[in-house]
């Protein structure tokens, strides 16, 4: 699978996530916000950024990117996301786990190992 393919499959999981837990998704118009789409329950609004976790290295471990990429054929770039740009981030792992964690409990803003200790509590079904 190419990278927007891993994505795609990853958003899957996130909205079937959600729908079963008692959700409401709306899809926004466009690829031009910082979150894959809104959820909304009992009046409360998050906004959701969606991230595949790859294995990768030595130990197989998952790691995620957590940054803004684009480009054509003549350049490339990459960000990283502020600390207002979405409510949580879920994230599908190649090894069929998922995980939806606060973004103001993410430390970090490059690359996410998401199989450490401290993101175990955030795993979900």
């Amino acid at each position: 699978m190419n990278t927007k393919e891993r994505g795609d499959v990853a958003v899957g999981h996130a909205i079937a996530h959600y729908l079963e837990n008692g959700y409401e998704g709306c899809l926004p118009i466009g690829d031009k916000r910082h979150y894959d789409f809104l959820i909304e329950r009992a009046g409360t609004i998050k906004r959701v950024q969606v991230k595949y976790a790859g294995v990768y290295g030595k130990h197989k471990k998952c790691v995620v990117g957590l940054r803004i990429t684009g480009g054509n054929q003549s350049y490339s770039y990459a960000r990283k996301y502020s600390d207002e740009a979405f409510d949580e981030l879920f994230v599908y792992t190649e090894k069929a786990k998922k995980f939806v964690i606060p973004w103001k409990e993410v430390d970090c803003r490059n690359e996410l190992a998401i199989e450490a200790g401290k993101y175990r509590q955030y795993m979900v079904e």
